[in-house]
């Protein structure tokens, strides 16, 4: 480790600058301790102040405070149940590689929202506003497991306010596109991207269905294990729901399933899914499949608090405690969204013949009922 000191000569005593990072040198129980406070001046010095005030209390014989886990040290184990639990975990893993050189140094409960926030800016100047917000978020999550697993009492960034971004884009999918989508598709992959567009459920929702989960009585999908850690029932259009009844296998088997009866990697799903969408020139992705499912049940006429409990959605929170989602309305919606009706291969048709499925634009129905109503204002 280099011991020498800022150029300035200003720094206060046991705090010294390399390299573009600050460090802290205390002398502690006999041990010479460097300890790396991170890029901002402010932050260093709040940890010199918080180990110097750890230091003399062990002078004085004053219990010290609880021994923390470090951020470094405690990654692994959110990294373990993040690559269980969250799609993005591999964005994470970026996120941890520029947070580590500031934070991982530090206990947990030395990462406070003022040196979050003076890391926000310094690092301002080298990404882009929405790429400091994903890491301040991945570090904010941390913190939240830190707080479920029993090393905090509470999470210092909640409520840290994040960086302005631009408005998400809009992805469509026109029942045209979403026709020549599935054409081009492998039959289980079909199954993948309807689903999705049926129901609105994530990748990992979808590979995780057994046929247990399909509850055929009530046209419902049982989602046992998502992002969001509650359980939660789908309804299902009755025609696709008829499908899936044809095609039933085993409780235990899953319903997603390649041409040699294994299930697919999600991994492999996602690049099977660009790979058709780049060929057929589509600009879309397969997370925006979501998108879609939510974008067409609020045409129907449903409430953005129906719209999030289809979706699984945590957001909303503050609607949810004011509209009560009702069952059998949010089925009835559903039944209203116009679905491919697929029953067995797809058939490829040619260039000279008219499809010989009718594709019903939700655009135009809506703009057909909007006329009605007109009409009948008049």
């Amino acid at each position: 480790m280099g011991r020498h000191r800022a150029a300035d000569n200003k720094l206060p005593q046991h705090l010294y600058y390399r390299k573009g990072q600050y460090y802290v040198r205390i002398w502690s129980e006999g041990k010479d301790t460097w300890t790396a406070a991170g890029k901002s001046l402010r932050v260093a010095k709040e940890v010199l102040r918080d180990l110097e005030s750890d230091a003399e209390r062990g002078h004085l014989g004053l219990p010290k405070k609880p021994k923390a886990i470090t951020l470094a040290a405690f990654q692994e184990d959110y990294l373990a149940w993040a690559e269980d639990h969250k799609e993005s975990w591999k964005r994470d893993e970026l996120s941890l590689k520029h947070l580590m050189p500031v934070f991982g140094g530090l206990n947990l409960h030395q990462i406070t929202k003022a040196r979050v926030e003076a890391y926000m800016r310094d690092r301002k100047d080298e990404v882009t506003g929405p790429t400091v917000n994903r890491e301040v978020a991945c570090l904010r999550k941390i913190l939240s497991f830190a707080v479920e697993q029993g090393h905090l009492e509470v999470n210092p960034l909640r409520g840290i306010k994040m960086f302005a971004e631009s408005p998400a884009r809009q992805p469509v999918l026109t029942p045209e596109d979403e026709r020549r989508l599935l054409k081009a598709s492998p039959e289980w992959l079909r199954w993948v991207i309807r689903l999705a567009i049926a129901t609105g459920c994530r990748r990992g929702e979808l590979l995780a269905l057994r046929w247990r989960h399909v509850d055929i009585a009530n046209a419902a999908l049982i989602i046992e294990d998502s992002k969001s850690g509650d359980s939660r029932r789908v309804p299902i259009h009755q025609d696709l729901m008829q499908e899936l009844k044809a095609r039933r296998g085993t409780p235990d088997g899953f319903v997603i399933v390649q041409d040699d009866g294994t299930p697919p990697h999600k991994d492999w799903v996602a690049h099977k899914f660009a790979n058709v969408v780049k060929k057929l020139k589509l600009g879309i992705r397969y997370h925006d499949l979501r998108h879609v499912a939510g974008t067409r049940l609020l045409t129907t006429g449903a409430s953005l608090p129906e719209v999030a409990t289809f979706l699984g959605h945590r957001t909303l929170t503050m609607a949810r405690r004011y509209a009560h989602t009702d069952w059998n309305r949010l089925q009835g919606l559903v039944s209203q969204v116009s679905v491919q009706k697929v029953f067995g291969p797809v058939v490829v048709e040619k260039e000279d013949e008219e499809p010989r499925g009718k594709v019903v634009s939700l655009a135009a129905g809506g703009a057909a009922r909007a006329g009605a109503k007109r009409k009948r204002g008049a």
